[in-house]
C-alpha cells in the first residue's frame, strides 16, 4: 500500500515547508470550515485534538498527492518537462540533488557578497556583479538587460540585507524542494517510498536556519522575487495567510 501521508513529526514539519505552494488553491478557509469549531485557542489544544486537527491539515497540506486525484498526472508531467527540465526519475533526482547542494541561493549569496553591504556601488563593483550573474547562461543565452536594469537589481540584492540572516533564501530553495518532490510523485517518477526518503535528505538542510516562519516567509518572498525578477503581491498574501491563518499548518510547528 502507498503511503501518502506523513508518519511523523519530523516529516509532517518538512511538508509545511511547501504550503505556499499548496495554498495558491485556497485551501485554508475550505479547511477551517471542517475544523473550525477545534481551533478556538490553538496552543491550548489538548493532544487528542491537536493530533485530530492535524489529520485533517494534513489532508490538504501533507499529502505527497497533493489530494488532485490521478487526473493531475499529465498535467504534473508537463510541468515537470516545462519548467524543471524533469522527463523521468533520474533526472528528477538530480534536480532535487541540485537544489539541496547548490539551489537559487548560492548564485544569490555570492551576487551578494560582492556588494558591499550600504553605500554607494562603484564600477568595479558592478563589473563583478555582472560577471557573476552572466557566468552561467547556456552558450547564445542572451539577457536583455541595460547598465541600469544590473544596477537596480544589485541594489535592490544589498537592501535585502536587512530582512536576511545567513540562511539567505533558502526557504524559496527548500519549499520548492518539497514542491519538486510532489510532482514528481503524482507524474510517477517516484515511488512513495522513494519520495519520503528525498523529503527526510532536506531536514538537516532547514535545521537550526530559522527562527520563526515570518523568517521562513521572508526568506521565501526574496527567493521567489530573485527568481521571477518582480514582487508578486498575491504570494506575499497567500504567505500572510499561512502566517496567521489559525488553520495553518505554520501554527503547530515551531521552529525554536
Amino acid at each position: 500500500m502507498q503511503r501518502i501521508l506523513p508518519e511523523t513529526d519530523l516529516e509532517k514539519k518538512v511538508m509545511c515547508l511547501g504550503a505556499v505552494f499548496i495554498e495558491e488553491n485556497q485551501v485554508l478557509d475550505e479547511l477551517f470550515q471542517v475544523i473550525g469549531s477545534d481551533l478556538a485557542e490553538v496552543q491550548a489544544l489538548p493532544e487528542d485534538i491537536r493530533d485530530q486537527v492535524l489529520d485533517e491539515i494534513g489532508e490538504y497540506f501533507f499529502r505527497l498527492d497533493m489530494n488532485y486525484g490521478p487526473d493531475i498526472k499529465i498535467d504534473c508531467i508537463g510541468i515537470l518537462e516545462e519548467f524543471w527540465g524533469v522527463i523521468d526519475k533520474a533526472t528528477a533526482l538530480k534536480n532535487l540533488e541540485n537544489i539541496r547542494i547548490q539551489g537559487h541561493r548560492t548564485k544569490f549569496n555570492v551576487l551578494k557578497s560582492c556588494l558591499p553591504a550600504e553605500g554607494n556601488l562603484d564600477a568595479a563593483a558592478m563589473s563583478r556583479f555582472k560577471q557573476i550573474f552572466s557566468f552561467d547562461l547556456e552558450e547564445g543565452q542572451e539577457l536583455q538587460m541595460s547598465d541600469e536594469d544590473y544596477r537596480k537589481l544589485a541594489q535592490w540584492i544589498q537592501k535585502t540585507n536587512r530582512y536576511l540572516k545567513d540562511s539567505g533564501i533558502l526557504a524559496w530553495d527548500a519549499s520548492r524542494y518539497v514542491h519538486l518532490v510532489r510532482l514528481s510523485y503524482v507524474a510517477g517518477y517516484l515511488t512513495d517510498s522513494e519520495a519520503w526518503t528525498e523529503i527526510l535528505k532536506l531536514a538537516p538542510l532547514v535545521e537550526g536556519h530559522f527562527d520563526s516562519w515570518m523568517e521562513f516567509s521572508q526568506s521565501f518572498l526574496i527567493g521567489r522575487t530573485f527568481w521571477s525578477g518582480g514582487d508578486d503581491p498575491q504570494v506575499k498574501a497567500i504567505c500572510e495567510k499561512l502566517l496567521g491563518h489559525p488553520a495553518s499548518p505554520w501554527q503547530f510547528f515551531s521552529w525554536t
